[in-house]
């Protein structure tokens, strides 16, 4: 073997070295997704769910975060606590909004209508922004309206109730403005307009106004 030769392997084995000590961190939290994922198949729940959450922990990409999101919701939902599988739905829908569940997954009496809530909920959020940024006002209050009876994460609600303000606000409606700001402060004390929203000539000083109130 020459020395051109035997340097290029050299070369070679420690880029792969180097590629796998970026690696070894990730693959943690694979493992113990993949750990979870076999004990609840086996139906283990209590140890897949210390799995599962040891995964989250350790770091997964968004595609494994809303598997283990999805495991830990089809587990509450098995043991009847509904509030924890609807947010763990929500997780792994923000992780990943094009997940579906498969169709055996999707059956299921319990956590089958408890995904398909969530997914709803998502969609009419989703739609009453996009509606909202095309300037069809009714209809984004009507879209962010059934989301919010839907149930919404908490900063969700900030958003939609923010965007009702606005919806008010712009059809001269401000007491109905001024109530719609004051849900979404009493959600999040600490919530901010953008500087676009912020100089807007009706919804921002009586948004400044509630503010400094809080």
């Amino acid at each position: 073997m020459t020395r051109l030769a035997a340097a290029a392997i050299l070369i070679a084995s420690l880029a792969a070295c180097a590629q796998l000590q970026g690696v070894l961190p990730l693959s943690k939290g694979r493992t113990a997704l993949s750990e979870g994922v076999r004990l609840y198949d086996d139906g283990q729940h209590a140890a897949a769910a210390k799995n599962l959450q040891s995964a989250l922990d350790l770091g997964l990409n968004d595609r494994e975060r809303a598997d283990a999101y999805k495991h830990l919701a089809f587990i509450h939902c098995a043991n009847g606590r509904t509030g924890p599988c609807r947010e763990d739905f929500r997780k792994a829908l923000t992780a990943d909004p094009n997940l579906a569940l498969a169709p055996a997954e999707a059956g299921h009496p319990v956590w089958g209508p408890v995904f398909r809530g969530v997914k709803a909920e998502a969609a009419s959020f989703s739609v009453g922004l996009k509606q909202f940024d095309d300037g069809d006002y009714d209809a984004s209050a009507k879209s962010l309206q059934v989301a919010l009876d839907r149930g919404l994460p908490p900063k969700d609600q900030v958003n939609a109730y923010k965007h009702l303000a606005f919806i008010q606000c712009a059809s001269n409606r401000v007491a109905a403005c001024r109530e719609e700001f004051s849900k979404a402060l009493t959600l999040d004390p600490a919530l901010e307009l953008t500087a676009a929203e912020a100089g807007h000539p009706v919804w921002g000083p009586i948004f400044r106004s509630l503010k400094g109130k809080k």
